[in-house]
């Protein structure tokens, strides 16, 4: 599988993200589009030391452990998995594959138990993200999956196992190869689990084991950078995954559900720098398939229902940067797009067609950054109107404290079940519209020999004007613009490290604080927000003796509606991963038990799903 996927990526190109200006022997690269506009707006970024640990794992649970996201599992393990930032719904954060966004054509959000954390380079968490920079879909904000090749020569790689006392087996392997000319990297992983384990039915009043719960995903990303030149490269990124997963029975109930996965994913693109200038031409092509089905009993022959997906997304886009003077830079750039989907409740294939205009502008110079961007999106449906953003961030001392605002326009266009599905599609409905206002800063509190504690903190303002919402509309649920939202919050980080000799301590606490006000358009009345907990806190504390590592992770989530009356109880998550890392041959074996859950707490993300007690696992790693 592996020689064929190579031989199948040398034929794709892509563009390279890079921050800033970075110089690889003989070439330049530039930041990407969102990049270049970035350093406004509250970003938190992740690299191979802090994703590698969280091999075989999907990107879901490593968000789980590291932020203060609000993240909606029906379950562990391949069930489905979304995130929501700042109040806003799972179908209101973009996620983005290279610059591309890969978000479900029919429902909007996005599966974040499909994507693998070691399939990355780099993943940012991109708060309240400018509609005028990204585009449709970002009133929570953005989640960028980057791939970052260098042309230097090495060879590196690693190989993980690992099993799970859910009856779950991992592994996953990792090849990076560089010339100096020609760079290319493979992460391939595959997971089978029987998923199974205890828990309370309060409905049936009685203790029941999952055993319904199977699993299996595998898959793999490659990507491809050639150097044609100096100043010119050509790259390419290929992605193929399947995840195949036996629904299982709700808390009350016995259902005999299934649904299958699979994705086929590639972009490709050229660079080219000048002496003022930087020009990036890209495209992508992704293909989707889904198909859900469900039984009427284990016995039975035939399916009640048996529903099939199959979407096409298509992108062209070109960015051309020139710099009138060292601290000023100005971006212009089209993109084009053509989407597609078959779904059996469709009646018939639909489509669309879409062109989008941006332009930016960015003077940077003596610690202050000044830019606005602006951006204006037709489609075959429906047209954003201009969107705007402008930000401001302030260097008032040197690597001690910063100061950053924005203000920013958004739209989200409506999905695809919102426009088409049948019964209940709404052809009537109109874009989501409205704003969100910043402002933030970050602060080193002290820096003394071996310790440093820092902090970042930001607040923010949104407003959500003809939200889409599925009501009840006679016999049958139909889609509306149905609500007004308004979204205040904090999103918090406080860093304590501290070094002495072998030893490390490494905290970080995450805090976000939302309180989101919903007004129905046709009775007037306030709604709730559901599964939008008001406090979640993620505290992880990371302690390191030369080979020896500690981990002790603890969150709490708040109180959540599950309807307008009713609650899901808070509850409190410690985890705690231990290991050793080995000097062996040329590279080091590492060893990692860890207890998940260890309070054995019972809790739901999502009512009538149950997660998973006290829970072990072991992941043994050899990298090189």
């Amino acid at each position: 599988m592996i020689m064929s996927m190579t031989a199948s990526c040398t034929v794709i190109f892509s563009q390279s993200a890079a921050d800033t200006v970075i110089r690889i022997p003989d070439v330049e690269i530039k930041a990407s589009r969102y990049q270049q506009f970035g350093n406004d707006i509250k970003t938190d970024e992740y690299h191979q030391d802090e994703l590698s640990p969280f091999s075989g794992e999907s990107l879901g649970r490593f968000l789980i452990s590291k932020t203060a996201l609000n993240v909606r599992s029906y379950g562990v393990g391949g069930a489905l998995s979304n995130i929501s930032l700042r109040g806003s719904s799972t179908s209101q954060v973009q996620v983005n594959w290279n610059g591309f966004p890969v978000n479900s054509v029919t429902l909007g959000s996005c599966d974040f138990s499909l994507i693998p954390v070691d399939g990355f380079d780099n993943i940012s968490v991109v708060y309240g993200a400018p509609g005028a920079l990204y585009g449709s879909g970002t009133f929570g904000g953005a989640v960028n999956l980057n791939n970052d090749l260098k042309t230097a020569d090495k060879f590196k790689g690693s190989v993980n196992a690992g099993y799970e006392s859910l009856k779950t087996i991992n592994g996953s392997v990792s090849i990076t190869l560089g010339t100096g000319k020609l760079a290319w990297k493979i992460n391939a992983w595959g997971a089978l689990s029987g998923n199974e384990f205890n828990y309370y039915d309060y409905i049936g009043q009685t203790e029941r084991k999952q055993t319904d719960g199977q699993w299996t995903n595998a898959g793999a990303i490659q990507q491809f950078m050639f150097r044609l030149s100096s100043t010119s490269t050509i790259e390419a990124g290929l992605w193929y995954q399947v995840k195949a997963f036996n629904i299982p029975s709700r808390i009350g109930s016995v259902s005999y559900e299934f649904q299958r996965d699979s994705t086929l994913k590639f972009h490709t693109g050229y660079k080219k720098s000048g002496n003022r200038w930087n020009l990036e031409a890209k495209a992508a092509v992704f293909t989707d398939h889904q198909r859900y089905a469900q039984k009427a009993s284990a016995q039975s022959s035939s399916y009640s229902i048996d529903s099939r997906i199959k979407s096409n997304q298509i992108y062209g886009d070109i960015n051309f940067r020139y710099h009138p003077a060292p601290s000023l830079s100005v971006d212009a750039g089209l993109i084009g797009s053509f989407i597609n989907a078959s779904v059996t409740a469709y009646g018939q294939r639909k489509e669309e067609k879409g062109l989008t205009a941006f332009t930016g502008f960015k003077y940077d110079k003596n610690r202050l950054s000044v830019q606005a961007e602006f951006r204006k999106e037709w489609n075959s449906n429906f047209s954003s109107g201009l969107l705007s953003s402008f930000g401001i961030a302030r260097q008032m001392k040197p690597d001690k404290w910063r100061l950053r605002f924005n203000v920013s326009q958004k739209f989200r266009k409506p999905t695809f079940n919102d426009l088409f599905w049948m019964p209940g599609g709404n052809l009537g409905l109109k874009p989501e519209t409205g704003y969100s206002v910043e402002t933030g800063s970050t602060v080193t509190i002290f820096d003394k020999g071996n310790a440093r504690l820092s902090a970042d903190a930001g607040i923010y303002w949104s407003e959500i004007n003809n939200m889409i919402v599925w009501r009840p509309d006679g016999a049958y649920w139909s889609a509306m613009n149905y609500q007004r939202v308004h979204s205040a919050g904090v999103d918090g980080k406080l860093i304590l490290d501290v070094k002495h000799r072998r030893l490390k301590y490494l905290s970080t606490l995450n805090l976000m604080l939302n309180k989101s006000d919903i007004k129905t358009y046709v009775s007037g009345e306030h709604e709730k927000m559901l599964y939008s907990p008001r406090i979640i806190t993620v505290w992880e504390n990371n302690l390191s003796a030369g080979i020896f590592d500690l981990v002790i992770c603890h969150r709490f989530t708040a109180d959540r509606f599950y309807d307008d009356n009713s609650l899901l109880n808070p509850y409190q998550i410690l985890d705690i991963r231990t290991g050793v890392r080995i000097p062996a041959g040329k590279g080091k074996l590492g060893i990692h038990p860890g207890v998940y859950n260890l309070t054995n707490t019972t809790y739901e993300l999502i009512r009538l799903f149950p997660m998973p007690g006290r829970y072990w696992s072991v992941k043994i790693n050899y990298s090189f």
